[in-house]
């Protein structure tokens, strides 16, 4: 599965999450991958595409 997919699947799963859940969702992704040394691993490549969509749904909560 490409960056891009695993971002897709992440972007629907953040849909409905306010900001409080993004921010407790943020936090918990930096933390889980701080643990992983292999940044290259397909599970960290999963981590930052969730951190990614946790991003662009907290902004576009701001923006409203």
């Amino acid at each position: 599965m490409t960056y891009f997919e695993i971002q897709q699947i992440a972007v629907s799963k953040v849909a409905n999450y306010d900001m409080v859940k993004c921010t407790y969702a943020l936090n918990d992704c930096h933390e889980t991958a701080a643990i992983w040394r292999d940044q290259s691993s397909d599970y960290t490549i999963k981590l930052w595409a969730e951190i990614d969509a946790i991003r662009d749904r907290m902004a576009e909560l701001r923006a409203q």
